[in-house]
């Protein structure tokens, strides 16, 4: 009996078909996926994208805000008014606009000033709030001085060699003509209720010559009205407003513009005549010398270097006149007048420096709060 073998041949493709469509329905779910999270990737991506812009512009709205609210203080540093203001509608300002509005704290007085600004910057908006306190400058105007010549440091001396030398704290007007030079420069007597000739607070200040002095009383020792840090502090407040003497382009100053003049190291002779009003400063480490004929309004601050030598910080061989106060700090300063020296105190000169650019100075504002105020 025959074996017969029956061999087993699928049709073609039949036996291929079922795991063909398998793999084509897992490609499509792998593709759905695949988009699915693709769709998802990108939706949350486009949404951080739009956070991101939308934190963009808060952050900006915030820092054109922030811009208001320094316009309103160099406002009001500029003495501006506080009473209720309002900068006219918006400002542009980088990618957007700030409103501001300036008025006084309704329960304090005027110098407590409220300032609110508005940044919107497209539909992003902050609002700042910031209270200050704006403190004027106050105008600088001495008035008065413990005397015509006022020795305020230690180891001081005064040497005034014979009668041309005139000392008077009395109150004296300023000359008629402002460029007078010599004799046209000898001013007015307005009253012997003035103060002292010579004002010192070590007693071993030493006060040689035949020179004449005077006032009310003559010298002094007394407890005065000011100190050596007062006159510190007041040259470092006029410093930053001073200018370099240059014999070049001597500029002294004048009544209606009076100046702050500094002398550089080592000596400075003046030996022209020349006139000039506000405030000369000789620092530690320069000389004043006058062998021309020199007239000044104002104050001239004389301070010493603490070295005991023989060159006097300030020294008068010509004609010098002086009017409104000689104030002199430091130790071992040395005055010397061996021409002619006019030294007298006057009211009218000192009150003159009023007009000094210093009182242009913008005014002080202290921050007492600040905060963001929400929406």
């Amino acid at each position: 009996m025959n074996n017969i073998y029956h061999d087993y041949c699928p049709a073609p493709g039949a036996a291929s078909s079922g795991s063909s469509g398998m793999v084509l329905v897992t490609v499509v779910i792998f593709a759905a996926v695949a988009t699915a999270l693709a769709a998802g990737l990108y939706s949350a991506g486009g949404t951080r994208v739009k956070q991101g812009q939308r934190e963009i512009r808060f952050d900006k709205a915030f820092f054109v805000a922030e811009a208001g609210v320094e316009r309103a203080k160099a406002y009001l540093r500029n003495r501006g008014t506080n009473n209720s203001v309002l900068f006219g509608g918006t400002t542009n300002f980088g990618d957007g606009t700030f409103h501001v509005s300036v008025r006084p704290n309704a329960v304090g007085t005027n110098e407590y000033v409220i300032i609110r600004s508005t940044g919107t910057v497209e539909l992003a908006t902050r609002v700042l709030e910031v209270e200050v306190r704006v403190i004027p400058p106050t105008p600088f105007v001495p008035g008065i001085s413990d005397g015509s010549v006022c020795f305020y440091g230690t180891n001081s001396s005064l040497y005034l060699k014979n009668a041309n030398n005139h000392v008077s704290g009395y109150d004296w007007a300023v000359p008629v003509n402002f460029t007078g030079n010599g004799a046209a420069c000898d001013g007015t007597l307005t009253t012997n209720d003035g103060t002292a000739g010579v004002y010192y607070y070590d007693p071993a200040t030493a006060i040689t010559g035949t020179g004449d002095i005077e006032g009310n009383p003559a010298t002094t020792n007394w407890a005065g009205l000011y100190d050596e840090t007062y006159w510190y502090d007041f040259v470092d407040e006029l410093l930053p407003y001073s200018h370099v003497y240059s014999s070049v382009a001597p500029d002294w100053g004048t009544r209606e513009a009076p100046s702050v003049t500094i002398l550089p190291s080592g000596l400075t002779t003046i030996s022209a005549n020349a006139d000039g009003a506000g405030v000369l400063i000789v620092p530690g480490g320069a000389n004043l010398r006058i062998v021309g004929t020199f007239h000044f309004e104002g104050i001239l601050v004389i301070i010493g270097d603490g070295v005991v030598d023989n060159a006097p910080e300030a020294e008068f061989k010509g004609t010098f006149d002086m009017f409104g106060s000689t104030v002199c700090l430091g130790g071992a300063l040395n005055i010397e007048s061996t021409g002619r020296a006019c030294l007298k105190y006057s009211t009218e000169a000192l009150a003159n420096l009023s007009r000094l650019a210093i009182n242009e100075t913008l005014a002080q504002l202290d921050v007492v709060y600040w905060r963001e105020v929400k929406n």
